[in-house]
């Protein structure tokens, strides 16, 4: 991705996560999230904001597209970075846990959840390979 192009993902998924309204401080655990690529890994950054991006335009089977876009956004995270900003929040942290490879994911509280959770991982490694 052109750098040019890159300033704009990053920003149009910056201006959809603080807009959108989510459970506790995934917000704010996301911004921080991609104020760590941006310093750390910018390619991991741009590639990160693609995958949100489409995997959100990928969104026909689901009324919310926050849960397709939080698992594409923190796609590329590393395990380390999966329990740092993702520790409180159960549902993505189980999907990008299972993308993982991890036997053991969170529970979650309902057969329902779980079966998003695979259908939402499915969709999330595709995108990653």
């Amino acid at each position: 991705m052109e750098h040019e192009e890159s300033e704009k993902a990053v920003a149009k998924v910056r201006r959809i996560n603080n807009r959108w309204i989510v459970h506790g401080k995934l917000r704010d655990h996301a911004n921080a999230y991609l104020d760590h690529l941006e310093r750390t890994d910018p390619h991991r950054l741009d590639r990160s904001c693609e995958i949100a991006m489409e995997l959100v335009h990928q969104r026909k089977w689901v009324k919310d597209p926050k849960p397709l876009f939080y698992a594409g956004l923190f796609s590329l995270a590393r395990r380390r970075e999966i329990d740092r900003y993702l520790g409180e929040h159960t549902f993505t942290r189980a999907v990008l846990l299972r993308v993982l490879g991890d036997r053991e994911p969170p529970s979650l509280p309902s057969e329902e959840a779980e079966r998003l959770v695979r259908t939402i991982a499915g969709i999330v490694s595709q995108a990653l390979s």
